[in-house]
């Protein structure tokens, strides 16, 4: 990551921690093997990587891995995302990025020719904050849950069956 990008990075707050409701929907369905960006004391699947002495970019994933990147590193983890479902060890991918889909952003390079579904919520998700670990306020702009490999159609009833309203895009994958 570039000076500049690493200061921007540090000006904004980048650590949130998923709402338990959102990954808890997806391993009662597809249990969660990995979370390779875990926060500090974030116990979110069976494995995590210790973010105070590791990066989970340095490390190849396998199973089931749920992803909530820091958003200033987004791309960088999303093509790690492409390349891990390119080498064929793990089964599923989960994604949370804010669900802009910018003309010529990282939506159209990493999302949109590889995700096979993309979940956007009808409202926004309330982030936890860390260092309490109370519901934050309201986000300054919605979420998108993106899937990459196999799909398990239980969990994309699950979110559209859930207390909270969802949309769901679907499109074939293509691997190259």
């Amino acid at each position: 990551m570039s000076d500049e990008k690493q200061q921007q990075a540090k000006s904004k707050k980048d650590d949130w921690q998923t709402p338990e409701w959102l990954w808890k929907t997806i391993d009662r369905n597809d249990e969660i093997d990995l979370d390779p960006c875990p926060g500090v004391d974030t116990e979110i699947g069976n494995h995590n990587i210790d973010p105070r002495h590791h990066d989970g970019l340095d490390y190849p994933w396998e199973g089931t891995v749920f992803v909530n990147p820091p958003y200033s590193e987004k791309a960088d983890w999303l093509e790690k995302v492409v390349e891990e479902t390119k080498r064929n060890t793990v089964d599923t991918i989960y994604v949370i990025t804010p669900d802009s889909t910018d003309v010529g952003s990282w939506w159209h390079k990493w999302i949109a020719p590889h995700a096979s579904h993309t979940i956007f919520f009808e409202h926004r998700v309330k982030f936890v904050k860390p260092e309490t670990g109370e519901q934050a306020g309201n986000p300054p702009g919605g979420t998108a849950l993106h899937i990459f490999g196999k799909v398990p159609h239980r969990v994309i009833e699950a979110f559209q069956n859930g207390e909270r309203g969802v949309d769901v895009v679907t499109r074939a994958s293509r691997f190259d």
